[in-house]
């Protein structure tokens, strides 16, 4: 038994000699100093883990590119008065889908773009991308079609609205299209208060053909 106990303790002694220990290093995630920006900072990261694979038009957040700011900021996914709590984070945090594969600078630079106060410039109301669209998923092409004035078909809209005198750029509450609407013509009662939102604020902008 005492010859075992001298074996076993030669046999801990070696191991003691052999093993190495490395010291673990705590990785220290680097964030610039200067202000975040959001077009060449944050929305890449978005970008480069395609996020629009699911956030696309139809599902919100939008992460197609030129879209993300305005659609994280109309949907209130980030709160600058507590900027772990903002619902962006919490996702972030939490891995979802593609957030997963984020990094620990990537979710540090994001979570310092909201400190600053989520600064960013949010584009005008595309005509092309974002209102003509409504005017088929409406169905108003039923009968505006050519056949029937102003000609609501894709590619047609915008100049049958103009030449009509339909809209008053800047000016939503003098517009026909607006007063249309809110009077249920037709199919104008298909237009969701999101879609005439954001036909208002395509008028106040300036209506401009974009």
């Amino acid at each position: 038994m005492k010859k075992l106990a001298t074996l076993l303790s030669g046999i801990l002694m070696i191991g003691m000699v052999s093993c190495e220990y490395q010291t673990i290093v705590p990785y220290d995630v680097v964030i610039p100093d200067t202000p975040v920006d959001f077009t060449t900072q944050i929305e890449p990261i978005f970008i480069q883990l395609n996020c629009k694979m699911c956030h696309t038009g139809s599902f919100k957040p939008n992460f197609e590119q030129g879209k993300v700011y305005a659609s994280l900021i109309n949907m209130n996914l980030v709160d600058t008065a507590h900027p772990e709590e903002s619902i962006l984070m919490e996702k972030i945090n939490a891995g979802h889908n593609t957030a997963k594969d984020m990094t620990a600078a990537q979710k540090a630079l994001i979570l310092k773009w909201i400190t600053e106060g989520a600064k960013g410039v949010i584009p005008p109301t595309s005509f092309k991308n974002e209102v003509e669209p409504i005017f088929t998923t409406a169905t108003c092409t039923g009968c505006h079609n050519g056949s029937q004035s102003p000609d609501l078909r894709v590619n047609k809209a915008y100049a049958s609205l103009i030449a009509k005198n339909l809209v008053v750029a800047k000016d939503p509450a003098g517009s026909k299209l607006i007063q249309y609407i809110n009077a249920g013509h037709n199919t104008a009662t298909k237009i969701t208060s999101d879609q005439k939102a954001l036909i208002t604020k395509w008028i106040t902008e300036g209506a401009l053909n974009n």
